[in-house]
């Protein structure tokens, strides 16, 4: 749930983002004003942890399961519109892997709220910015993988008699194992509902028919998916004008140019999006399926995890070591700290390094504070061995931002050029994340930043403090291996 300056609702007022106060909120419904959460308060069973995001609809928080220690979003609805929990209706009759599931919804204290699966990744806004901030551009054979997950989940939207109508990258999410799934169903619409609502979207993503004031359907979002995808792989949208009327007038009129490609697949990627972004709808493909199938026929596997002899393993062109040490005497060039949400260093991974380094390492993290879980704040090294210090905030209580945390890092410390990075097992100590589980979801973090090519952080080492630790994360790698045979 995130707002933008750029959303508009044609015929109406545009849509502004608006930061949450969270200001000791004594009270956490007013039906006359926001609702807020702080961390540690308790909704309907679930344990809030940190804020996510905030947008003119309302706000999203990360929460788990009092019970299950499970991760979810909530999120809290400012009450517009006839029906507040029409995303939550909408949402609810779509089932596929590639799409955000709703658990719950209903009203608070007068306050809807909606609360759904948590995806352990980053959005595909987060992931341009990155490659935007490194000069860089997203492989085009990720795009394609990518792509290909957004279309099988457009298809089961459009199955269930949903037009989404909101397709960019802030609604798109990249889990750290690899898949993408479509989320935010805000200004999705029944197409054959009796009342046609006002047409709503990002104008770099509405399609020609929109701004003529024609109803929304499922090739409306295609055309959305291809303006998004042409985005993230050019790192500029396919039509870039300096007002609305301009930007309205070059979507309705100016044809799509294909981007120049000497690649083959880049060639015939281009070819599939100036299909998508037809003015006419009855021009593009017929589903989101047919597209699906189409990308599908230039699409490669991800790069696979292979060896784990003496616990060292492969991934395309990283190399992953696991090493029974202590992380504090690591010689890298990032060293990787398990960080709370205050960022204080005194217990666990924090605290060790914080002995060696001393207390100038704990105030210079203390002052970026206080993090939100999967965050990481970059500090100097002091008087560690290493080139810069990463605070992950990972795990706490059942909140596991694992994933999402150690993606950030990644990216992070390629684009600062570092070549190799020291992790612990992020979020096994005070979090309470079993080894096992918790290796898993770091390699498969590590093979999804893998698929993106990385130029110069090749050599990833795993800091373990015990044998049982070393034998845990060996199951992990033996379980990931391509070439590996169970027995």
């Amino acid at each position: 749930m995130r707002g933008s300056a750029d959303e508009v609702s044609l015929g109406a007022t545009a849509v502004a983002s608006a930061m949450p106060n969270t200001a000791n909120a004594a009270s956490a419904f007013a039906a006359a004003g926001d609702a807020v959460l702080v961390p540690g308060q308790m909704f309907r069973g679930l344990r809030i942890h940190s804020l996510l995001g905030a947008g003119a609809m309302g706000t999203a928080y990360l929460a788990s399961h009092a019970s299950l220690r499970t991760p979810v979003v909530i999120k809290l609805f400012r009450i517009a519109g006839a029906d507040p929990l029409a995303e939550a209706h909408l949402a609810a009759r779509v089932v596929s892997p590639s799409v955000v599931p709703v658990l719950d919804a209903g009203v608070e204290g007068g306050v809807p709220y909606v609360i759904q699966r948590y995806v352990d990744g980053i959005d595909l806004d987060e992931l341009l910015a990155i490659h935007a901030a490194a000069d860089r551009s997203i492989p085009v054979a990720t795009l394609v993988r990518i792509a290909v997950h957004v279309f099988q989940g457009l298809s089961a939207i459009h199955i269930a008699g949903v037009v989404h109508r909101d397709i960019k990258p802030p609604n798109l999410f990249l889990a750290g194992s690899g898949e993408a799934l479509v989320g935010d169903f805000g200004i999705a619409v029944d197409p054959n509902a009796t009342n046609r609502p006002e047409v709503a979207g990002t104008p770099m993503f509405i399609a020609p028919e929109l701004w003529a004031g024609q109803a929304a359907t499922p090739r409306t979002d295609l055309y959305s998916a291809g303006a998004t995808l042409h985005l993230l792989w050019q790192r500029k949208a396919p039509f870039v004008g300096s007002t609305l009327l301009e930007i309205a007038q070059m979507h309705r009129e100016t044809p799509y140019e294909v981007p120049h490609c000497a690649d083959p697949v880049a060639a015939y990627f281009g070819a599939v999006l100036a299909r998508l972004l037809d003015k006419h709808p009855e021009h593009r493909p017929e589903s989101a399926l047919g597209v699906a199938r189409m990308l599908e026929r230039i699409m490669t596997p991800p790069p696979e995890l292979r060896g784990h002899d003496d616990g060292i393993a492969r991934i395309g062109d990283l190399v992953v070591g696991l090493e029974q040490r202590d992380i504090c005497n690591a010689q890298t060039d990032v060293i990787v700290s398990a960080a709370n949400e205050k960022l204080e260093m005194r217990r666990g991974v924090a605290g060790a390094l914080r002995a060696v380094a001393g207390d100038e390492i704990e105030r210079a993290a203390h002052a970026q504070g206080p993090a939100m879980m999967g965050q990481v704040v970059w500090t100097e090294p002091f008087r560690l061995r290493c080139k810069a210090v990463a605070h992950a905030v990972a795990a706490l209580d059942g909140a596991i931002c694992i994933q999402r945390a150690a993606l950030r890092t990644l990216f992070e410390a390629e684009r600062r050029g570092f070549h190799s990075i020291t992790f612990p097992a992020l979020g096994t100590g005070v979090g309470g994340v079993p080894q096992g589980l918790g290796a898993r979801l770091m390699l498969e973090a590590l093979s999804t930043f893998a698929s993106f090519g990385p130029k110069s952080c090749r050599s990833i080492r795993i800091a373990l403090p015990t044998s049982e630790a070393i034998a845990a994360w060996t199951t992990a790698l033996i379980a990931l291996d391509a070439d590996a045979v169970l027995h």
